[in-house]
């Protein structure tokens, strides 16, 4: 403040206090409002899909198949990533600012329960059963309501619509010691495809966790796409807030690989390192 008419001549020091914060501790019940929240909150899918190390071994092995092509493919992915953020804060803001919770208590739970594992939930879209890299993604899936039982629901509108649930059971330092996740889905041209992930937490912030991905039918045809298996073992470490300050994972993937040009069979070792600095 300025100095008094008495004491013109003093030095005066003021403080701003910071008026912006990168995200809200308390979330709103107004739609527009929790939609900017969600989209703000939204670094985690950035992390999987451009700055971890996994996605960034993966455009590496994409540019060394397409060349130059490779720009026109990270535009396309970039302008998905903004609309996959956008389409998500707005079906987790309408689950939220919805009253599904007072429904439980009546005959509507049912409704409710639908709703939210059809509707909600969006990040398990985004999920591959068998990768071998530590998600972000995954982990805020997973750690979600993790003492609600079982999570289910059902995406009709997809072209392969699918069932999935998500299971918990047990705890280990305050983590889930075992999570089980599964898919069952059916294709519009009548190919099947089942899919599930076993998670194991371990002593000292690790963890072991197995996927695989069988097409039934793919299999009876001695197709080498029909199954993928992927290993996994993970460090997280939770410095502060929901996201971790350093992850370190190890990976082992087999399968067809089908991001590439020629797709081919393919088993892959991978070591990744993140540190927040």
């Amino acid at each position: 403040m300025a100095a008094t008419a008495a004491n013109t001549n003093d030095a005066v020091i003021s403080y701003v206090m910071p008026f912006i914060t990168q995200e809200s501790t308390e979330r709103s019940d107004v739609f527009m409002d929790r939609f900017l929240q969600e989209a703000i909150a939204a670094d985690s899918t950035v992390f999987d899909r451009f700055s971890g190390p996994a996605s960034q071994l993966g455009w590496t092995r994409r540019q060394n198949d397409l060349g130059y092509g490779i720009l026109d493919r990270y535009n396309a992915e970039g302008l998905r990533l903004f609309t996959t953020i956008g389409l998500d804060s707005v079906r987790t803001a309408a689950i939220e600012v919805l009253p599904l919770n007072l429904w439980q208590d009546h005959w509507q739970g049912w409704l409710a329960n639908l709703i939210t594992g059809t509707l909600g939930n969006p990040q398990e879209e985004h999920l591959q059963m068998t990768s071998i890299s530590y998600s972000e993604v995954r982990s805020s899936w997973e750690n979600t309501d993790e003492h609600s039982g079982i999570k289910w629901g059902f995406r009709p509108w997809r072209t392969s619509p699918y069932v999935y649930f998500l299971a918990h059971a047990g705890r280990l330092n305050g983590q889930p010691l075992v999570i089980f996740e599964g898919r069952a889905g059916y294709s519009m041209f009548g190919s099947t495809l089942m899919e599930a992930r076993l998670a194991f937490q371990l002593p000292s912030s690790f963890r072991i966790a197995g996927g695989a991905s069988v097409a039934p039918d793919r299999m009876s045809a001695h197709d080498p796409a029909a199954t993928h298996i992927g290993v996994t073992l993970e460090r997280v470490i939770r410095a502060w807030g929901p996201n971790p300050d350093a992850v370190f994972f190890l990976g082992f993937r087999s399968g067809v690989n089908g991001e590439v040009s020629n797709s081919r069979q393919e088993n892959l070792f991978l070591a990744g390192l993140t540190k927040r600095w």
